[in-house]
């Protein structure tokens, strides 16, 4: 049997009671659940702090990251998985402690006229709530990375000692950029400890070709925002995740000798379906992008499902993401090395594992635990067990 141990305190955002488009949208992941979820729910409602064996054998529980030495790098902070994972990063026992950059486009830091009074002389600045949020997290600190140029600057020294690093851009033109300017300080030595890169794709990359993949994958145009600038070419989305993919394998070290392996670095790539869900409490509470379909979901898929490759179809809690992301760089499971991983939400949980989370009161159910993505990483062997029916005789 496993678990989620839904009694810790809650750390994120609070959900409201679920509403009916919500609902019916979490009923279709109900068939993917069946196994996971079922037994899930048994063991949290038997003793909340219970140790329940797995049946998939044990897991290694040693942390990759040393928090002394190490320094993790975040980049895509102005979209909430990144806001999670750091907010994440900084309570998980395997990564407390550890220095956390949380790396932001200088866009953040620069004022925009008040849209709400037009005779106003003052600037306005959106972005600093969740600077200062992020900010006031324990060992996480704020970097513009627009700051300091070729000359050098914070974020600069905070690229020259990071370790680790997670991308994870929503908008997948962004996610290239991010990755492709990433890439080339790795190729051009500003990079030199690194070691781990987890990167967020979608699902879907190697199926672009198949329904609904194709369709979601046609060309689009985006705007600027900005009255009297034309639209420029978004691109396919899918074609933008799967350059990125390329780009990773195609930097990562391949050589065999022991002189390469011991400064080589290796990644991990998480491929999501369509993300749902809200950020952290601490640093998306209050904003008006929360919505009762998002609170909705956190409540009721609050399981997950993980296969290699590209898999499955369906939506992804933010929340889980970051969860799995974080995983990638702690764990010390070699299989999880330069590979790819799927990752959906499956639910609905039942009523006992809903009951109390209300976002007007800042309650939301918390992250999924470590050995809950240990356990989906060792395979389905209970599953894959199960003997087929024999044919019908003719």
């Amino acid at each position: 049997a496993r678990r989620v141990t839904t009694h810790a305190p809650p750390t994120s955002a609070a959900m409201v009671a679920p509403c009916a488009a919500a609902s019916r949208a979490a009923m279709s992941f109900t068939s993917r659940a069946k196994g996971s979820s079922a037994r899930r729910a048994l063991s949290a409602r038997a003793s909340p702090n219970a140790r329940v064996a797995s049946p998939r054998g044990a897991v290694a529980v040693r942390a990759a990251v040393n928090a002394e030495t190490d320094t993790i790098l975040v980049l895509g902070c102005k979209e909430r998985v990144a806001q999670c994972v750091a907010d994440q990063l900084s309570k998980n026992e395997r990564s407390a402690g550890t220095k956390v950059r949380v790396c932001l486009p200088r866009s953040c830091y620069e004022g925009v006229k008040n849209p709400l009074d037009a005779m106003a002389k003052e600037l306005v600045y959106p972005d600093r709530p969740m600077i200062e949020c992020l900010s006031a997290l324990e060992d996480v600190e704020c970097v513009d990375m627009g700051a300091g140029g070729s000359s050098g600057g914070a974020y600069d020294a905070a690229r020259r000692d990071a370790t680790h690093v997670v991308i994870a851009n929503e908008y997948a033109p962004d996610l290239l950029e991010s990755v492709e300017t990433f890439i080339a300080d790795v190729r051009a030595g500003k990079c030199p400890r690194l070691k781990r890169l987890v990167v967020m794709t979608h699902i879907g990359v190697e199926r672009r070709d198949v329904d609904p993949f194709k369709f979601m994958n046609r060309a689009t145009r985006v705007g600027t925002g900005i009255i009297g600038q034309k639209s420029k070419p978004g691109g396919s989305p899918l074609d933008r995740w799967h350059d990125a993919e390329e780009l990773v394998r195609a930097a990562v070290p391949r050589e065999k000798d022991a002189a390469a392996a011991a400064g080589a670095w290796t990644y991990t790539i998480v491929r999501v379906g369509d993300l749902r869900g809200n950020g952290p409490t601490s640093v998306t509470y209050g904003d008006a992008m929360l919505t009762l379909v998002d609170n909705a979901f956190d409540v009721r898929m609050q399981d997950i499902e993980i296969e290699e490759g590209d898999q499955f179809e369906g939506f992804t809690k933010r929340q889980s993401v970051a969860a799995v992301m974080n995983r990638m760089l702690t764990t010390t499971q070699f299989k999880v090395q330069n590979n790819e991983y799927s990752v959906i939400s499956t639910g609905p949980v039942d009523r006992e594992r809903r009951k109390g989370w209300d976002v007007a009161r800042g309650r939301s159910p918390p992250p999924i635990e470590d050995k809950v993505v240990d356990e989906e990483l060792q395979g389905k062997e209970e599953e894959e067990a199960v003997p087929e029916g024999a044919a019908v005789p003719t």
